[in-house]
């Protein structure tokens, strides 16, 4: 019985650090944005046959009034522009993409992304305190309006 558990719990660490490589190698290959940018900049990639993509619509517009001033919000739809979806090399939808003030890609995620974890990484591209709380105490999270 304890060898199943020690393979099933090994397995799964490969898993994980497989996902982050492949992930890391992905971020890697993307290429750096075409023209000097002045801000970072999220490109949210969507299509109007993703069921998935209404939600982080209304995450990323969201995200994007608490950081207007700070940061560049890009919708891309990739059913209109293949071209662009697959430069980036987009393969699943919804997916965010986050790219620093130099246009090199930081931080890709594939499915849904919440408020928190794309305040997180914004954070980290502007180098400021994110105006939305990342608590994730029910009693303690709150948004920058409400604080």
């Amino acid at each position: 019985m304890i060898e199943r558990v020690v393979l099933l719990l090994t397995l799964s660490l490969a898993t994980v650090a497989v996902y982050y490589l492949l992930r890391a190698a992905h971020v890697r290959r993307m290429p750096p944005a075409a023209s000097p940018v002045a801000q970072p900049a999220l490109l949210y990639f969507r299509a109007d046959s993703c069921a998935v993509c209404p939600a982080q619509g209304r995450i990323i517009d969201q995200v994007a009034r608490h950081w207007d001033d700070r940061v560049r919000v890009e919708t891309i739809d990739a059913a209109l522009e293949p071209e662009t979806a697959a430069r980036y090399r987009v393969f699943t939808l919804p997916t965010t993409i986050l790219r620093d003030s130099d246009g090199r890609v930081r931080h890709i995620n594939y499915g849904l992304a919440d408020e928190r974890k794309l305040a997180r990484q914004l954070a980290e591209l502007v180098g400021g305190q994110s105006p939305i709380r990342t608590d994730h105490s029910p009693s303690v999270v709150k948004s920058a309006e409400s604080v």
